[in-house]
């Protein structure tokens, strides 16, 4: 076997140790943890270690501990002294951990265990610089899993712009056609997709979409389709927030029109978000959520998937918890790896944030001067303003000329121009409405006492909704501030934004009087978005 680091003195022969085995899948990989475990074994051979645990996540990214599993097992066993090993040996610490803050953090909680962690081809050596070259290797891993994540992104962005396929399976109504574009370094041909029309469910389709803009139900569209595309409730929803069907591209968050053949056209599309909007099962009135309330219902989304956070009870042992709704379904962590959460614990720390940081005068302040600072002063404001309506002007005449036209000749001449003018028309629209909303924004004045006075009255109404068990009363408040929250494990990422407009609202009517008056927010649409937050918690 190959020359490796010799164990440290606390791995004297005869110590029983564990292994940690991680790749990060890919056809390049395959192979990459059953060959490090057979270089391990082969290892602990030769030292004279027991082997007496071998803990492996197989294509998992090591960027965050969230979806490794048997990692986290293997921290949570390593409490039981009973079990513990002398060591856990790992293939190198980019194996280990690619974050910094992850490898310090769960480092320190092991050896504080008084494990040993060694690295198999690592060069620490020993004496009081081994801690200071292990922490420059853990940068150098951190960086070069930046530098890797940066490199196929922009890899990935080159070839949806150029129009093949971003990935995974093709939208439904589409297939995935390969197309070879290259050749790689080994010789084998570079092969990508384009997405093309499925003549078999292209014109379901756009009957679905169609069906539903007209107001009709999901049960409807089943029996249309004749459950050819979906049967079940959560696959329309997101088939019907899918951008694809407009022609868009996605790499990240950056999208490319024209990418692919459009089933629909943006009349269509805006008339069907219309209707998701207004769904009376959508978001927190769902019958369920009102019938079983929870604190989270309707606002938690699983941080590996995104599928919503249920909600169980679960009575008979009193210990109630959210779990990723696709597990929960399908029964298996084939589908996601998220694990439960307690519900008691989580409830307890999104409380405590929004009551004592995010609905502080501090907090609010500070962020509100932040995000005027990275807005367009006024004067270029109203100078786009201008420039919008101009060309608003424009298309409006544009579409009185082929109105003119279609009397004179037939709609069918005119028809397709129309429909393009009238969707540009409600796109000029809508960014007048952004653009007015943002100029409103850089007038927006609020006094402490206005702010500190409102957010109290905020504060007040949730903890006396909270102590009256009121679950249902307290979670509508939330919503008001939480857009949603993003859980796992480990992690809650709590996305909010400040009603300002009420809040002007309510200072105006009831606080001050008309003595002090504050520009009010001309547009609903435009809300104080936060720069996303997180929060740690045990469960």
């Amino acid at each position: 076997m190959p020359d490796y680091m010799p164990p440290p003195s606390a791995l004297r022969p005869g110590t029983s140790v564990w292994a940690y085995l991680r790749d990060s899948g890919g056809p390049n990989q395959e192979q990459s943890v059953p060959q490090q475990e057979s270089e391990v074994r082969a290892y602990c051979k030769r030292h004279g270690l027991a082997l007496t645990r071998v803990f492996s996540d197989v294509g998992k990214s090591g960027g965050s501990v969230n979806q490794r599993v048997h990692f986290l097992d293997m921290v949570d066993l390593s409490k039981d002294e009973t079990i513990r090993p002398a060591g856990i040996l790992v293939w190198n610490f980019a194996r280990f951990s690619r974050d910094v803050d992850d490898s310090d953090f769960y480092k320190a909680t092991i050896r504080k265990r008084g494990i040993a962690i060694h690295s198999l081809t690592d060069p620490i050596p020993d004496g009081q610089w081994a801690g200071v070259v292990e922490k420059i290797i853990d940068i150098a891993n951190e960086e070069k899993r930046r530098q890797n994540s940066r490199d196929v992104k922009r890899a990935l962005e080159s070839l949806v712009k150029q129009g093949y396929a971003p990935g995974g399976t093709a939208p439904r109504g589409y297939r995935s056609v390969p197309v070879t574009i290259g050749v790689r370094a080994d010789g084998r041909p570079r092969t990508v997709s384009k997405w093309e029309r499925d003549p078999e469910l292209w014109d379901l389709v756009r009957l679905a979409f169609q069906l539903r803009a007209d107001g009709k139900t999901y049960g409807e569209i089943v029996r249309a389709t004749r459950g050819k595309l979906y049967k079940s409730v959560n696959c329309w929803i997101t088939f019907f927030s899918n951008k694809s069907y407009l022609g868009i591209g996605k790499c990240g968050d950056k999208e490319f029109p024209d990418h692919h053949e459009a089933a629909i056209d943006l009349a269509t599309w805006e008339a069907v978000q219309r209707v998701q909007k207004s769904h009376p099962r959508a978001g927190l009135r769902h019958p369920m959520r009102v019938a079983y309330p929870s604190l989270l219902s309707g606002l938690a989304r699983c941080s590996t998937c995104g599928a919503a956070m249920v909600y169980h009870a679960q009575a008979s042992r009193n210990w109630p918890y959210y779990i990723c709704g696709k597990r929960d379904r399908q029964k298996t962590s084939k589908s996601c790896d998220g694990r439960r959460v307690n519900a008691r614990k989580v409830n307890a720390l999104i409380l405590d944030m929004v009551l004592n940081r995010i609905l502080t005068p501090d907090y609010f302040e500070a962020l509100l001067a932040e995000i005027k600072n990275q807005m367009t002063d006024t004067a270029s404001l109203e100078s786009a303003i201008a420039e919008k309506r101009g060309d608003l002007r424009t298309v409006e005449r544009g579409i009185a000329n082929l109105l003119d036209l279609a009397e004179s000749f037939g709609m069918g001449a005119a028809l397709e121009r129309l429909k393009q003018r009238e969707a540009e028309r409600s796109q000029l629209a809508e960014e007048i409405k952004t653009l007015e909303a943002r100029r409103d924004f850089q007038q927006v004045e609020i006094t402490p006492e206005a702010l500190s006075l409102v957010l109290d009255t905020w504060r007040v109404q949730i903890i006396t909704a909270n102590a009256s068990g009121d679950i249902a009363a307290v979670r509508s408040l939330l919503s008001r501030f939480v857009e949603k929250i993003d859980l796992d494990y480990t992690t809650a990422k709590i996305w909010y934004t400040y009603p300002i407009d009420s809040l002007n609202r309510s200072r105006n009517e009831s606080l001050l009087g008309d003595t002090q008056k504050t520009t009010t927010l001309s547009s609903r649409r435009f809300r104080l978005m936060t720069p996303k937050r997180e929060t740690e918690f045990l469960c």
